[in-house]
This record gives C-alpha cells, sequence and structure tokens, in this order.
C-alpha cells in the first residue's frame, strides 16, 4: 500500500482540504453556512529550570487553540446573522436597557448549549460515505464574530468569521478516538 502508488501497492487517496462537513450541535447554524474552517490545534507550554550554566526544558500544560471558522449569510430564513445574534441572547447577553438587561451575564452553560453543545467537523473520503476521520469540540462556544465586509466593487457573498474556544478536542480516525480518558 503505498501513497504515490508503488508498484505492487494500491494508491491511497490522501485527505483533501474541499471535503469535509461541520455540524453545529442542534444550533440553528446549518453545515452548508461553512467555507472554511481550521482543525484544532494545540501547543503543549515547557517550563525551564536553571541548573548551573544550564536550562533543562519540561513539558507543561496543553492549551487547545481556537478554530476559526467563515461561513456565508444566505439571508432570509437561513439568515447567519440573525442566528449569531440570537445564540449571543442565549448566551445571556442583553442590551443594557434597564437594570434587569443590565445585570444580566454570560454564563459558560448557556455559551456551550447556544452553540448546540458540540461542534463536529467530518472528514470524508473520495466516497462521499468514507469519513476518515471526526473531530468533535467538547464545550464549545463563540468567542468572537466579524459579521463581513460590505464593498461597492466587489460582487461576492458576504462572508462572516467565527472563532470559537474549547474545552479539549478528540479525534476518531479508524474505529478509534484519541485522547483515551484514563481507566
Amino acid at each position: 500500500m503505498g501513497f504515490w502508488g508503488a508498484q505492487g501497492g494500491a494508491i491511497v487517496d490522501p485527505k483533501r482540504q474541499f471535503r469535509w462537513l461541520i455540524s453545529f450541535g442542534n444550533s440553528k447554524l446549518k453545515s452548508w453556512y461553512a467555507k472554511s474552517a481550521k482543525k484544532p490545534g494545540f501547543t503543549i507550554g515547557e517550563t525551564p529550570h536553571q541548573f548551573i550554566n544550564h536550562t533543562f526544558y519540561y513539558p507543561g500544560r496543553v492549551e487547545w487553540q481556537t478554530v476559526d471558522i467563515t461561513l456565508v449569510d444566505p439571508a432570509g430564513a437561513d439568515d447567519t446573522s440573525l442566528a449569531l445574534t440570537e445564540m449571543l441572547r442565549n448566551m445571556g447577553y442583553y442590551a443594557p436597557t434597564n437594570d434587569n438587561s443590565a445585570s444580566s451575564t454570560i454564563t459558560k452553560k448557556k455559551a456551550v448549549n447556544a452553540l448546540g453543545g458540540q461542534v463536529k467537523l467530518k472528514q470524508i473520503g473520495a466516497n462521499d460515505a468514507e469519513t476518515l476521520e471526526i473531530w468533535t469540540l467538547v464545550n464549545p462556544w463563540i468567542l468572537s464574530v466579524e459579521f463581513g465586509q460590505l464593498d461597492y466593487a466587489q460582487n461576492e457573498m458576504v462572508e462572516i468569521s467565527l472563532t470559537l474556544r474549547y474545552d479539549y478536542a478528540t479525534l476518531t480516525a479508524n474505529g478509534v478516538t484519541f485522547p483515551h480518558p484514563l481507566a
């Protein structure tokens, strides 16, 4: 089995950037809104220890990086801007027009639930029924939204930039999910 189809081996079709789907749990965001998405990533912190003339480094905490998603805004019944502003309200934010609304706060539970509970990025193979990997963002919530840009010189669709924060991600591939929980 060779990636390049070595003699006697089958050609393996690599993962391709344009073969993917995203789901936003039970939120009003539809998978076809997505134009692009960055896969999860992590950084391992480091702690230096200095001993006489030497510095030794030890691995520290794992911090998962934010995920950036670009959405299109179709308008009408499937309006992305409206869905995102409704999510902001469902997170606990209200315009500060009176004492009651000014004292309302966003909570993590409401923020995670507003986004639908979980976000999944599914990478598909050449055969659409073939799932190569699934990234699941655990406890995701909206960190930032940019509602796009208007320009008389352009005829492109309006794009919305969405940045998600989450506690950690899992990867399911070949029937195995990583990271494994400790037994």
